[in-house]
């Protein structure tokens, strides 16, 4: 057993043990990691630019902002549709399509070249699809290779892993746009993407088919809501966390284009917060203790809240940077416990884990409830005033959102 010496909020891990990779996941368990880190090296490279490139091509706020309501309207229904795939026949195959259609969305944006702004709500929903596939059986897959005592540790190694890509691939993609003329480095990075995706799409058949079995109910899934109080407070949680998240994505990444028209600053913004996420991910995912995950959420939000108040100020690269810094070093305290709670709520006992397709589609819905709506409130007021102020006050109030998901995740009682 593990040597362990509590000390209040941290713990002391006893080096001289193995890896938790080498002693938790095992060869299928480090493939799946290698699985995921690659599906997000391709997202690394090319997501943030995605957004940057529809602005580029014409594409004002309230544009992108469509965007992102078909990409996250298509992940809803992918979920909801592909749990009896998931659930009752092969999950395995569902993680191998999401990969297929996400490199199939980068394919097609260079089929289309310039032609793709006139092809931005479909674009969207196609790259959805490939998420909420992708998503969906990952976060199954997940839930049956951790337990309660490792999954604050192996949520912080992912976001370990995550963020050194987040560090590596933006910031060579930024060079490599901002050194080529016109539009040609987007194509060459969206291209480099889809040989990601192709990859992680080859390794991902070595991945062993998963037991499956059982039954499944869309209607039978939503009802959970109603008839269970955990999972009604697990959903509602999930709104205030997507409420921030929907917004975030896409808006700081274009804000940083905005303030310095160059995408090799924008690579410069994403190495330097990321480097930061990966140190934060790392200490927190090491010495979080899981009872202390109420008091990280509440600080976690209330310090990523008070990151964004220096663009108050002024609204240039520094400023920009200066709140990124600040999400990055603060928002493990608020995600790792986040995605533990609700996983480990899964995993209170056998009767529990049996749910766990329909949970995580409850979970996902209540994310993008919280996405959905934060959007539609963004595409409103930006049409009406697009000016700094707005669009610092919206990153604001999406920031403190996530105390709506403090709130209702301190009230859960988990027994195991």
């Amino acid at each position: 057993m593990e040597a362990k010496t509590k000390r209040g909020l941290f713990y002391r891990w006893d080096r001289s043990e193995d890896s938790i990779l080498k002693q938790h996941l095992g060869p299928q368990g480090r493939l799946l990691l290698i699985v995921n880190t690659l599906f997000l090296l391709a997202e690394a490279l090319s997501g943030t630019f995605v957004n940057v490139y529809l602005w580029k091509e014409g594409g004002g706020y309230a544009l992108i902002g469509l965007y992102n309501v078909a990409f996250y309207l298509a992940i809803q229904i992918t979920f909801m549709f592909s749990g009896k795939w998931v659930k009752v026949h092969n999950k395995m195959s569902c993680l191998r399509a999401g990969i297929s259609i996400a490199a199939a969305f980068y394919l097609l944006v260079l089929f289309l070249g310039d032609n793709a702004i006139h092809y931005i709500l479909p674009l969207g929903f196609i790259q959805g699809i490939g998420h909420g596939f992708f998503w969906l059986s990952f976060n199954i897959i997940l839930f049956e290779i951790t337990s309660r005592e490792n999954r604050d540790k192996y949520n912080g190694l992912a976001g370990v892993f995550s963020s050194f890509v987040g560090m590596a691939a933006p910031l060579g993609a930024g060079y490599f746009i901002s050194k080529m003329t016109g539009m040609k480095g987007y194509y060459v990075i969206f291209s480099v993407s889809l040989g990601v995706y192709i990859t992680g799409a080859i390794l991902s058949s070595f991945l062993h088919k998963r037991k499956a079995g059982g039954k499944f109910s869309v209607r039978q899934t939503f009802s959970i809501i109603q008839t269970n109080k955990t999972w009604r407070l697990l959903f509602l949680a999930m709104i205030g966390q997507g409420i921030n998240e929907s917004v975030f994505t896409f808006l700081v990444g274009i804000l940083v284009f905005v303030a310095t028209n160059n995408e090799w600053k924008v690579g410069i913004y994403t190495c330097i917060t990321s480097g930061v996420a990966f140190i934060s991910f790392y200490a927190a995912g090491k010495y979080l203790l899981p009872e202390w995950r109420n008091k990280a959420l509440f600080w976690g939000s209330i310090l990523m809240s008070i990151s964004v108040l220096p663009l108050f100020y002024v609204t240039n690269y520094s400023t920009l940077l200066w709140m990124g810094i600040g999400i990055s070093l603060f928002s493990p305290l608020f995600l790792i416990p986040a995605v533990s709670i609700v996983f480990d709520t899964i995993g209170q006992n056998n009767k529990t884990a049996e749910w766990k397709v329909e949970n995580i589609i409850i979970r996902e819905t209540g994310l993008n409830v919280g996405r959905l709506l934060a959007l539609a409130v963004f595409i409103i007021l930006i049409s009406w005033n697009d000016q700094p102020l707005m669009l610092n006050s919206i990153l604001f109030a999406v920031s403190l959102a996530q105390l709506i998901t403090w709130h209702y995740m301190r009230q859960i009682k988990i027994e195991i």
